[in-house]
């Protein structure tokens, strides 16, 4: 399981576009619904912070053949090592390949579970800020590949994420999709269409706290976004008070991974003049890289996350108290290779009366793309 509330930013380092390009190439394939948790953890190889081990992949175990990060057929075989990160210190982790003959991946995981992914690389994988906990670097081979390799642990050390705010128990105000549309407006930023509201197909069928998913607000309700798809959904205005400090969002979301295509949050306090990107407590999953319009270079939901089911996020909205703001949901993609999407079930603006939100992380990290 995560540690605590922290949940994990997917990053993946390429050292030129070339490279990128190549990944692209790799062939994909959509994670199965019913082929996860098989990854072998029992024999798992301890490692630390800083180490620097030689191992190989030839004759281990090959159970896993896609994790939730990425469609990659990796039926290669699979080398787990199990990394612990001590109280109280937090901890953004790189693993990194090197000395290979053959094509090998490595992967983070947040447990012994291929669909709690959270960075993948072809040679690099790099987790955003980490909780302490238990964690699982697996090195893999795409299309079978085994060989040998290096593999290196780097830990720097930074300043764990905040708290979750939710779910919350005081609502100030409530859109459920489900119900009706909430009145939500589009603008598009550069890109082709994308946002609908009504009944999806091919998404899981149960949101947050069992609730049958009936309407929702989403990115083409009847199959994956198109290429070059870049436009913003924009509800409210919202009039915040001390009690309305906490976004809850109710949404599921299946994304082409590795920079390529992603959403994200925004809000703007002077009627849509400008915006702010919203962080949620987990941070999101990458940075974006060039390709797609809407979020090219801002961080973004992105990947085939959380066993492919809905899930809750919260967003700390403190720093607009006093104010009138609106919401926004971005997304954009690039011309190549398409998913479902992202779905947004509900969504809540209210806070816990029975303890005041902590103060958080956030701000600096807000600033870097403000």
């Amino acid at each position: 399981m995560r540690t605590g509330v922290v949940l994990l930013v997917v990053a993946l380092m390429l050292s030129a576009g070339t490279e990128a390009m190549a990944e692209k190439e790799k062939y994909f394939v959509q994670p199965q619904w019913w082929s996860r948790s098989i990854l072998e953890c029992a024999n798992a190889i301890p490692i630390a912070c800083y180490d620097n081990v030689t191992g190989t992949n030839v004759g281990a175990p090959s159970d896993v053949e896609s994790y939730s990060c990425v469609g990659w057929l990796e039926s290669g075989g699979e080398v787990v090592y199990e990394l612990v990160l001590d109280e109280p210190v937090c901890y953004s982790v790189t693993a990194s390949l090197a000395d290979m003959a053959c094509d090998l991946d490595v992967f983070i995981l947040g447990s012994c579970d291929e669909a709690d992914c959270l960075a993948f690389g072809n040679t690099v994988a790099e987790t955003q800020c980490l909780g302490p906990g238990t964690y699982y670097i697996v090195v893999d081979g795409y299309g079978g590949a085994d060989c040998e390799y290096t593999l290196s642990v780097s830990c720097e050390e930074c300043e764990c994420p905040a708290a979750e705010c939710c779910p919350v128990d005081f609502v100030c105000y409530e859109i459920d999709f489900g119900v009706d549309s909430g009145g939500f407006s589009t603008e598009l930023c550069e890109g082709t269409t994308v946002w609908e509201w009504g009944m999806p197909s091919g998404i899981p069928t149960t949101a947050c706290d069992g609730v049958p998913v009936t309407n929702v607000l989403g990115t083409v309700l009847g199959g994956n976004y198109l290429p070059g798809s870049g436009e913003r959904a924009i509800v409210g205005p919202f009039d915040l008070t001390d009690e309305c400090t906490c976004l809850e969002l109710c949404h599921f979301y299946d994304i082409e991974t590795g920079g390529y295509d992603g959403g994200n949050v925004k809000i703007s306090a002077d009627g849509g003049a400008t915006w702010e990107i919203l962080f949620p407590a987990r941070l999101y999953d990458r940075d974006a890289n060039t390709w797609p319009v809407c979020v090219a270079e801002e961080p973004v939901l992105s990947g085939h996350q959380f066993n492919l089911e809905f899930v809750r996020d919260c967003f700390d909205l403190s720093d607009y108290v006093g104010g009138q703001v609106l919401i926004a949901f971005d997304f954009g993609s690039d011309g190549s290779v398409q998913y479902p999407g992202w779905y947004i079930q509900s969504l809540r603006i209210g806070g816990d009366q029975s303890s005041p939100v902590e103060d958080s992380s956030w701000g600096g990290i807000k600033s870097k793309y403000r």
